[in-house]
């Protein structure tokens, strides 16, 4: 997924031969845009949201890099930028770091290599950020996977990282975290993306039925086995299987799977005869494997060959920042489904739903959102409107209750996505039905943080 085009980095420095000396440095590996001046800078990350990283100068005429620095971090919080400076003095590495945090301090009479390195770390950083970001909007958009919370970019660098190899992949966490849904995004963005995957669901099935639908079956091989069946492995040929809830799996059928991982082969139920599979192994599990093996209840041997890369799916108590992106996914998708006008959480409401522990995670998120949305009575959904539901009395009402501002802020939030539904969120239109002028209408989007990419209803 590492895209392969020329990075863009902007040169900062008001003399004018530095300037063509770093950009003829950087001219065979980067695109480099030049600015001789802090304004100048200013205006080039405004201007080139793709830049990558800012070498920057700090003892300059019109505008020290310092400040510079601070206001393109306004534009852009995360680029990187390293201070290139001749003169320490008072611009020391030590109380730049402290205060500014850049990503390096390099002075002047340093060796160029250092330099060269540095900015090349910023670029290879830079490429993961932007990798993360355009996987987890993929999986946002393909497979319902949200979250810009740190243990979820750290499932997606996973993700990005073991899709494109066979490797076998484990994939741990509670019920409702949406391992699955993982599952499908590494088969999706795999080498056997264009192939099937069968999915099966270990949990609460008899062995017999479970040797069947992964195996297959002739006709005849049991009572009411009145047809060829093929299995799992055969229906996702050259593709991948997912086996949800592998630890409920019993024992006789592990030993089954496990001459599957080792020889690539498997019998159908009522034949002695071997068929050989091609077929990627990803499986899920809410049990501790390890205790399951220390009881006897889960073959040592098999554990070992399905560990692979373990991907930990955090509980939504852990990433409750992720709450409020998931609400807004979940309350459009809801809307869109029922085909009615826009529903809003209003600031007690979505206070509710941050404190609440979540015991069933992001699928109990997901059904209470909709079942909110379905039975509100006004367009804001309140903060009693969630207490009542989850039977919770755990936060105070006076915490809660939403001042004046608020809920004014609510209604307007409310009318701007009631216009924009209506228009299908063309805003000139939906503007034009507010009355309000278009620009103003982009501000308050953008200050309600509305997602104009999400579901339409």
């Amino acid at each position: 997924m590492m895209t392969n085009t020329r990075a863009k980095i902007l040169l900062v420095d008001d003399e004018r031969p530095v300037l063509e000396m770093l950009a003829d440095l950087f001219s065979d590996d980067y695109d480099a845009v030049c600015a001789a001046s802090g304004p100048e800078a200013i205006e080039a990350a405004g201007i080139h949201s793709d830049i990558a990283v800012v070498v920057m100068d700090i003892k300059m005429a019109r505008m020290d890099g310092i400040t510079a620095a601070r206001q393109i971090r306004t534009l852009r919080p995360d680029l990187a930028i390293i201070f290139h400076t001749g003169y320490p003095g008072e611009y020391e590495e030590q109380s730049i770091d402290a205060a500014e945090k850049p990503f390096d301090y390099v002075q002047k009479g340093n060796t160029i290599d250092r330099l060269l390195r540095s900015v090349r770390n910023a670029v290879e950083a830079y490429r993961l950020r932007q990798d993360n970001r355009l996987l987890s909007d993929l999986a946002a958009a393909d497979y319902g996977i949200i979250g810009r919370s740190a243990p979820m970019q750290e499932v997606f660098r996973t993700i990005r990282k073991v899709a494109p190899t066979d490797s076998k992949v484990m994939i741990l966490g509670e019920t409702g975290t949406g391992k699955e849904l993982v599952a499908r995004a590494i088969h999706a963005h795999s080498r056997r993306g264009r192939r099937r995957m069968g999915i099966l669901n270990c949990n609460h099935k008899s062995p017999d039925l479970i040797e069947s639908e992964l195996f297959g079956h002739i006709k005849g091989a049991f009572t009411g086995a009145v047809q060829d069946r093929i299995g799992l492995f055969e229906y996702a040929e050259g593709g991948t299987v997912f086996l949800d809830e592998i630890g409920d799996l019993d024992i006789t059928t592990q030993a089954k799977l496990l001459r599957v991982l080792e020889t690539g082969e498997f019998q159908k139920v009522g034949t002695p005869s071997f068929c050989q599979c091609d077929a990627r192994l990803i499986c899920a599990t809410h049990h501790d494997l390890a205790k399951l093996v220390a009881q006897g209840r889960f073959r040592e041997d098999l554990f070992y060959r399905l560990k692979g890369v373990a991907i930990v799916m955090p509980p939504l108590r852990n990433r409750r920042e992720d709450i409020p992106l998931l609400l807004d996914a979940f309350c459009a998708a809801s809307v869109a489904e029922l085909d009615i006008p826009p529903r809003v959480f209003d600031t007690g409401a979505i206070q509710v739903l941050l404190m609440h522990d979540w015991p069933g995670n992001v699928r109990q998120l997901q059904d209470t959102v909709r079942s909110l949305v379905t039975l509100a009575d006004s367009q804001i959904i309140f903060a009693e409107d969630v207490r009542q539901y989850l039977g919770s009395a755990t936060v105070d009402c006076d915490d809660v209750s939403p001042s004046l501002p608020d809920r004014l802020r609510n209604i307007e939030r409310t009318l701007i996505l009631g216009a924009l539904a209506e228009t299908r969120y063309n805003i000139t239109t939906a503007a034009r039905i507010l009355g309000i002028d278009r620009s103003t209408l982009q501000k308050k989007i953008k200050a309600h943080a509305l997602d104009l990419n999400r579901p339409k209803p």
